[in-house]
């Protein structure tokens, strides 16, 4: 497990998260699921959600079939070192989401926190499961971390990640986070920048 501090938004970093074949079969399920991604959305000051490419583009499919709770039960295991790297007190565990997130050519998501809306309080823990098909087909996509407070609109990240194979991450789902733009000469989902990403709920 690697773990580092970037200021106000410690940062928890696991490497081979899933062993080769829940890897392989993940990648196959995307794949198979190409045609059920929808636009991801965003939630408005009112709770509601809504499409807005200026500030959020990607597609993502919430039905992730038997992997969602391969990742509950995987995250979960790990759950107490994680909390313990990123300085965060234990609490008991409501809910967990799971979606998977395919970020494809000239996609991005500027820059928000996971729990800035009343309606998403009870978000405390962000992660991000990085995969991707081999040769890596897309540039970019690189995944910065702010912290808890803009610090000035000049305010650069404190850490900035380039996606790694099979690597996950975790943080405080109050830093405010962004996803850069992607580059990809195809379309297919199966060629984008994807993640399972989802939120541990107090």
């Amino acid at each position: 497990m690697n773990s580092f501090e970037v200021s106000h938004a410690p940062i928890v970093m696991l490497d081979e998260f899933l062993v080769a074949e829940e890897w392989a079969g993940l990648m196959e399920y995307a794949f198979d699921h190409r045609d059920h991604f929808s636009a991801t959305r965003v939630v408005s000051g009112n709770g509601g959600s809504q499409v807005d490419r200026d500030y959020r583009r990607s597609r993502v499919l919430f039905d992730v079939g038997e992997y969602r709770q391969l990742f509950v039960d995987r995250i979960l295991t790990h759950l107490p070192r994680v909390l313990s790297g990123l300085n965060y007190p234990d609490f008991p565990v409501s809910e967990v989401e799971v979606q998977l997130t395919a970020t494809g050519d000239g996609e991005f998501f500027r820059r928000h926190s996971d729990s800035g809306n009343d309606s998403l309080r009870t978000r405390l823990i962000t992660f991000v499961y990085f995969f991707h098909r081999e040769p890596r087909p897309f540039t970019g996509g690189e995944f910065c971390i702010y912290g808890d407070s803009m610090q000035g609109d000049a305010a650069g990240p404190y850490a900035m990640i380039t996606p790694a194979q099979n690597q996950i991450l975790f943080f405080a789902s109050g830093c405010l986070h962004e996803v850069l733009p992607v580059q990809c000469a195809s379309e297919e989902i199966y060629d984008s920048r994807l993640t399972v990403n989802g939120w541990l709920h107090a």
